[in-house]
């Protein structure tokens, strides 16, 4: 999903918690928390990948910071 070969703009609730190998409450809490930002296409929960990977790189910055 990282870098430009992703495919889609916006990615469902549990396509983002395969990617980050977490759980969907994991991600759920995340959007409830202010972390990830997402957005509703139809009624139905999405989030954007230009969001993924802002908080991708925020996840790096802090790997980083704690070496």
């Amino acid at each position: 999903m990282a870098g430009a070969n992703h495919l889609k703009q916006y990615y469902r609730v549990d396509e983002v918690a395969e990617y980050f190998a977490v759980s969907v409450r994991t991600v759920y809490r995340l959007i409830d928390e202010g972390e990830l930002k997402r957005t509703k296409i139809r009624g139905c929960l999405r989030v954007p990948f230009c969001e993924i990977e802002r908080y991708e790189k925020e996840l790096e910055k802090e790997m980083e910071e704690a070496d």
